[in-house]
């Protein structure tokens, strides 16, 4: 196979794996078609199994590539905030990221926390991946927290992979009262009372 064939298939998984992301974080697992995704990316339906062997592998495949994605995101954001303080800037990143939901519409929330509500039980496939993926945010939190303890800024009670469940589980919380209210508030004061009481020694 040739460089520019490779090229192109990769392109083309590329584009399958964008269109399909936008989708599911629009209308949700079970509501997007293979149909829809193919016609969006600009492919025949048959070819959409030249990449993925069934919905479900696509489902994985989001997964991952949300996360890798997003994760590159947070690496950036946090390196552009870190002026010798870490634990700052994971607060600082967090109030931009909520920042950047006030300003959506619509406030779509987290992939992955949309998507452990709607298929974690339904595909092993799936769950498997979503748990990697929330295990590859908890460590970023973790290690922002752990600098936050070694400076005296957060609790030393509760271990840093602790209070990372603990962050990522009242994160996900606000992020869902947020799609249903259709407010930023439960972020906002999530947010608030994370690092101004919760975290704080």
């Amino acid at each position: 196979m040739t460089r520019k064939k490779c090229a192109d298939l990769e392109q083309t998984k590329r584009k399958l794996l964008e269109t399909g992301l936008s989708l599911l974080e629009q209308k949700g697992f079970n509501a997007t078609g293979i149909q829809e995704i193919a016609t969006i990316a600009g492919i025949p339906k048959g070819s959409f199994y030249n990449y993925f062997a069934s919905k479900e592998e696509f489902g994985v495949e989001i997964i991952r590539f949300y996360t890798e994605t997003h994760i590159e995101q947070w690496k950036i954001l946090l390196e552009a905030e870190d002026h010798g303080d870490a634990y700052l800037a994971l607060s600082t990143v967090f109030v931009q990221l909520t920042a950047a939901y006030e300003s959506a519409d619509p406030k779509k929330g987290c992939l992955l926390g949309n998507l452990a509500g709607e298929i974690s039980e339904a595909s092993e496939e799936c769950r498997v991946a979503l748990e990697i993926a929330v295990g590859e945010f908890k460590k970023i939190l973790a290690q922002r927290l752990l600098s936050g303890q070694k400076s005296g800024k957060v609790r030393i009670d509760l271990s840093a992979e602790c209070l990372a469940d603990l962050f990522w589980d009242a994160w996900q919380g606000s992020l869902l009262r947020m799609k249903i209210e259709k407010s930023t508030k439960p972020v906002k004061n999530t947010i608030e009372t994370l690092f101004e009481k919760i975290l704080l020694p």
